[in-house]
């Protein structure tokens, strides 16, 4: 072998291997696959919010993922965003919450990931209650922004932000 062929033979190799080349582009139905299973882990996260399920919330996201909301609480890690919820479902509240999801896009961003956003519309009623409504207004409008991840699991949320808008005074987490 000359000089150079031992190099040129070891690049090959490289580009030979599985995953060097540039990662082709999802077909049609892929997309399609991709944001069903994505929009069903945010159809999951929603059952989770509207029973104080624990354990439906953390496992949408990733071990590392990250929950964030109104840019000020950050949690880091499935294993915290557990610990907060079972935290907010071990203190009865006043009121529960009923959460319409509407607005949800995924764009694909390649086969292995997507960014979405959604709109979250609350609702707030009495459990000990339930006949009396005194209002059928929105409390609280909520966008999420996500990005969601291919994972051995399936696809689960690595970022999830919440940027809410208080309706009629009402304040999250207070009622």
């Amino acid at each position: 072998m000359t000089r150079h062929a031992l190099p040129a033979a070891a690049l090959l190799l490289l580009l030979a291997a599985p995953g060097a080349q540039a990662q082709e582009a999802p077909s049609a139905l892929d997309r399609l696959l991709i944001k069903d299973a994505c929009t069903e882990q945010l159809q999951t996260y929603r059952e989770g919010l509207d029973r104080t399920d624990p354990a439906k919330i953390w496992p949408v996201f990733t071990p590392d993922g990250v929950w964030s909301a109104d840019d000020n609480l950050v949690v880091r890690g499935q294993a915290d965003i557990r610990k907060m919820w079972e935290g907010i479902a071990a203190n009865p509240r006043p009121s529960v919450g009923v959460h319409a999801l509407s607005n949800i896009r995924f764009e694909v961003t390649d086969a292995a990931s997507a960014t979405g956003t959604a709109l979250v519309t609350m609702y707030r009623y009495d459990p000990a209650a339930r006949d009396r409504i005194e209002s059928l207004a929105p409390t609280m409008l909520i966008r999420i922004e996500m990005r969601c991840v291919s994972t051995p699991q399936g696809w689960r949320f690595d970022r999830m932000s919440l940027h809410s808008v208080s309706v009629a005074g009402y304040r999250h987490g207070e009622g």
